[in-house]
């Protein structure tokens, strides 16, 4: 068997391959991306045309609310004409209500008008002052119940005519000016409700010159 000579002769070896390139792939999340490679999807937006729960939940919100929006301007509309009809129905019910009490207060006021006329009788005869003082007690007594229903009586002595409240049933001859078109005497007195002339008075105006 030949001996191995170190110097002059290499040892045997297999025949030599190429090494594989081995290439180690940085997978850490802050790694920069590797040339050549592009990411996935990258610069493409996806394109979904089915709508999401989220897309139904809100679109549901919306017809719900728009919905809920049209109910509440409905309700304030039937509530602003009940209150409409509820201020036309006061207010006929409280005119027909005046009329109703101004009609009766004028039937009563003759029986008024019937102590004024005692009152007037006895002024000069003294025999009846105690009779007077009676009715003039019962009268005045009639006057304050009224007034205490919102009725009063209107004096028109000494003020310019005004045949809304009034009416003219004599014209009496005056000499200063300032009298002409004054009323210068309360033949029957008027009486009024808030506003409204329940009977109008009968009166003398005065006339310049007649």
């Amino acid at each position: 068997m030949r001996e191995f000579d170190p110097e002059t002769e290499r040892p045997e070896t297999p025949r030599e391959r190429p090494e594989p390139a081995f290439r180690v792939k940085d997978r850490r999340h802050s790694a920069p991306p590797e040339e050549g490679i592009e990411e996935a999807g990258k610069g493409e937006e996806p394109v979904s045309t089915v709508p999401t729960v989220v897309d139904q939940y809100r679109q549901r919100a919306e017809a719900a609310e728009k919905k809920l929006l049209e109910y509440i301007s409905a309700f304030k509309q039937s509530q602003a004409e009940q209150d409409r009809f509820r201020e036309r129905l006061t207010c006929d019910v409280e005119r027909r209500v005046a009329l109703q009490f101004g009609g009766l207060v004028a039937e009563i006021l003759e029986s008024l008008d019937d102590l004024d006329l005692a009152l007037a009788h006895t002024a000069d005869v003294p025999e009846a002052e105690p009779l007077a003082r009676g009715v003039a007690l019962a009268r005045d007594r009639f006057l304050a119940a009224l007034a205490r229903q919102g009725v009063e009586r209107v004096d028109l002595t000494g003020e310019d005519f005004d045949p809304n409240v009034a009416e003219a049933v004599r014209v009496d001859p005056v000499r200063e000016p300032e009298r002409d078109g004054k009323v210068t005497e309360m033949l029957r007195p008027g009486y009024r409700l808030g506003e409204r002339v329940i009977r109008p008075a009968r009166v003398a105006v005065g006339r310049l010159g007649g």
